[in-house]
């Protein structure tokens, strides 16, 4: 009866022990909320560089991306790029104009023996100088989603994240003179150690040519905006520069004051991102989850979890099963039921336990309102068994039928024919009941009428040493009171127990026959 409401608590103990350890263990939101992590995609950027040669000539690129978004609020994204930066010196100058040269190579015009070179003025700040770089490059960046932290608004269709990281660049840079006169003077101050010479079919300077290949590290940093289109599609746009150890990106880098700073190139990119993942019906993405929804989410679903359980626990009939497991949810107060629900009846009379006289009346048996069996002789043999009802108040009849039974068979001296009726106790119980008095004196009466007659009391149960054990306690109880009470020897009778008679009747099991020994 209580094994029901006992599962209910359990129940309730689990739920919230679940909703504890989710906190506790792995990632919080991915409990209640898990989305996808990967995104692929690709970018097209246009380039500038920010270097000696600093009026911006467009580049473009294109690369591919995939980021892994760790939580909501950040993830970590690989970039691959290929594409070209370029730039010149035709307007402007924005590293100054006039510095000093440096280790004893800056100066004017003119060049000195062997290697030297005189100071005095750095080189025009305007120039016809071009260069182009063929670059690869590659990062990993820290990504870190602003939108994704609000406390005071829902999660939009737009995110604004920044970055940053570390990566490499590989630069295969060619800068040159599209002024022959430019081309000269600058070949003529910094000689071959920085540029080769170009001439024309006719001997005459036509061009002084920089090179540069190399690998460098870079530090890239920047900011953008992305847009959720779809469960599965992002579209963004991001700036990204990076900062290169080195100052040869523009392959202009002899030595003069301006070429102190390491240069830097820009892409920015238009990007298009597909979500990856999906599975089990899974739509969301990290980047479209904000985790103070996710905690309302959470707090909706403890809510909806503790209606169902407070259904669970509900008991309207008050009989210790809630109405979700109970078949029975109308069963009268104080009524016996069993862990569905449903009223006790153990010898299914029709009338429950709590209210039966008789709760192990045997199985068919007609019974009263008060669960007892009826027999209207009173002869202890229920009327649907008993095959004379009406048998006279006091007459010994058999336990089986009922029927009145002649003890001694052939009158009252006859010590040969001998018929002795049975005794039947309660379940369990060895007690013999006041209504078998009345038989046990017809048996001392035979006993001693035949001195010679001796007596075995045969007890029956379920083949099992307690089953023996209560059949021989029965036996030796009637043993003992016809000793006590009429003086019977002991030693006129002998005990046996065996099986449970073979019969479909539960009476036979309760039962003791008297019979004469062979």
């Amino acid at each position: 009866m209580k094994m029901k409401s006992l599962k209910s608590t359990l129940l309730l103990i689990a739920l919230c022990g679940s909703q504890i350890s989710s906190a506790q263990i792995g990632n919080y939101f991915d409990k209640f909320r898990p989305a996808k992590r990967w995104s692929v995609g690709l970018q097209l950027s246009p380039t500038h560089g920010m270097t000696d040669a600093d009026n911006f000539v467009p580049g473009i690129s294109f690369g591919a991306h995939v980021k892994y978004s760790v939580s909501q609020t950040f993830g970590l994204k690989f970039n691959a790029d290929i594409g070209t930066i370029n730039g010149n010196r035709e307007d402007q100058d924005i590293s100054g104009n006039g510095n000093e040269g440096r280790n004893g190579r800056g100066g004017d015009q003119t060049r000195g023996g062997s290697n030297t070179y005189n100071a005095g003025n750095s080189a025009p700040s305007e120039d016809s100088y071009f260069y182009k770089n063929n670059f690869k490059d590659m990062n990993v960046n820290m990504v870190f989603t602003l939108g994704n932290i609000s406390f005071l608004r829902p999660l939009r269709k737009y995110q604004l994240f920044l970055f940053t990281g570390f990566g490499v660049v590989w630069s295969d840079a060619r800068g040159e003179f599209t002024n022959p006169t430019d081309a000269e003077a600058y070949y003529n101050r910094w000689g071959a150690d920085f540029f080769t010479p170009e001439y024309d079919n006719n001997n005459n300077f036509k061009n002084a040519i920089s090179r540069y290949q190399g690998q460098n590290f870079t530090i890239p940093f920047g900011v953008g905006v992305k847009r959720n289109i779809s469960d599965w599609l992002d579209l963004g746009i991001e700036y990204r520069n990076h900062y290169t150890r080195t100052d040869n990106l523009d392959a202009y880098s002899y030595p003069i004051w301006r070429n102190r700073v390491f240069d830097f190139y820009g892409l920015l990119g238009f990007q298009a991102s597909i979500k990856l993942g999906g599975k089990d019906g899974i739509t969301d993405h990290y980047d479209w989850l904000n985790p103070v929804e996710s905690i309302y989410s959470t707090l909706d679903s403890l809510q909806e979890i503790k209606g169902k359980v407070d259904l669970l626990l509900l008991d309207t009939d008050g009989d210790g099963v809630a109405d979700y497991y109970d078949k029975e949810p109308d069963t009268e107060k104080d009524a016996w039921v069993w862990g569905s629900g449903e009223t006790a009846d153990i010898d299914e009379d029709g009338v429950p336990d709590y209210r039966d006289d008789q709760p192990f009346s045997e199985k068919g048996a007609t019974v009263n309102a008060a669960g007892v069996m009826i027999d209207e002789d009173n002869d202890n043999v229920p009327d649907y068994r008993d095959e004379d009802p009406r048998t006279i108040q006091g007459s010994v009849v058999s336990p089986t039928t009922g029927k009145a039974v002649k003890v001694g068979g052939g009158g009252c001296c006859d010590c040969n024919d001998v018929i002795l009726p049975a005794v039947v106790f309660d379940n369990g119980s060895a007690t013999i009941k006041p209504e078998f008095y009345g038989v046990l004196y017809s048996v001392a009466e035979k006993m001693k009428q035949c001195p010679d007659l001796k007596v075995t009391a045969t007890g029956y149960s379920v083949k099992s040493k307690s089953g023996d054990q209560l059949a021989y306690k029965r036996a030796n109880a009637i043993i003992d009171y016809l000793n006590a009470n009429y003086n019977i020897p002991r030693d006129r009778f002998k005990m046996n127990a065996e099986g449970k008679a073979s019969s479909d009747m539960e009476y036979t099991s309760r039962r003791i026959d008297l019979s004469k020994t062979r």
